[in-house]
């Protein structure tokens, strides 16, 4: 929605672009946020002038100044040196892609991740910031989000889901099924939902209240994952940072 303040507009515009699963174009910008194509042609400019988007002929995605952005926050806040062993030992034991996010209320930041120089490909791939967008919902962490925040579903259940894949689930009704496994196993899974030819498992990872705040899994291609083969070291990698999170300073 268009608050009409500079920063609110600058903000609307990014969020959009984050929230689009590929490129995000001009007159799609303008339906998502509300704002005036012109305002928001000027907006996208001058982000792009400023290194926080890019543009291409299929229109704007997130550009690399965010990233840095987002890794010095990360640094600031010494998350990024305290999960990257736990990361990289989950990389060495799985061989797979291995990673760990952090959540806000609204946003999913990927904080690290470990692969061999196999994978460069695969890390190509889009990353879902934006917890609201319908990308991220279809993810492993999406459905650990909705298991600890059923408020979201309820929300959100207007909305329809978009096909990604033709293995990605549009009906709320399964979505709240396998959300329900999540909550009960404390373990997601989804294969080539939000890829095509890519699965992925996660765990969530909480604070000594109990809270959500972030999730650590590997993902890989379909044709060689194994889940219950990976369900243990991410459960394992998972319990332990929880207990680091929640430990007293």
């Amino acid at each position: 929605m268009d608050d009409r303040t500079v920063t609110g507009r600058v903000i609307a515009v990014l969020d959009a672009v984050a929230q689009s699963s590929g490129r995000a174009t001009l007159a799609a910008l303008t339906r998502s946020t509300g704002i005036p194509k012109p305002t928001v042609r000027r907006i996208a400019a001058d982000l792009v002038t400023r290194g926080m988007l890019e543009r291409d002929v299929d229109g704007y995605r997130l550009g690399a100044h965010l990233l840095q952005l987002g890794a010095e926050a990360a640094k600031q806040q010494d998350v990024r040196r305290t999960v990257a062993p736990f990361v990289h030992d989950l990389f060495a034991r799985t061989g797979e892609i291995a990673w760990m996010t952090a959540f806000t209320d609204t946003s999913n930041t990927l904080v690290e991740s470990a692969f061999g120089s196999q994978r460069i490909d695969d890390m190509r791939h889009p990353w879902p910031a934006v917890i609201r967008s319908a990308f991220f919902l279809t993810t492993a962490a999406g459905r650990l989000v909705l298991a600890h925040r059923p408020e979201l579903i309820e929300d959100l259940r207007s909305r329809a889901l978009p096909r990604l894949t033709r293995y990605t689930v549009t009906n709320w009704g399964q979505v709240a099924n396998s959300v329900e496994l999540a909550r009960d196993n404390g373990v997601a899974i989804e294969h080539e939902q939000t890829t095509l030819g890519y699965s992925c498992i996660a765990a969530g990872i909480h604070d000594r209240h109990g809270n959500l705040v972030g999730a650590i899994g590997v993902s890989g291609r379909t044709s060689t994952f194994l889940a219950e083969r990976l369900r243990r070291p991410v459960r394992s990698a998972a319990n332990q940072l929880s207990q680091l999170v929640a430990a007293p300073y």
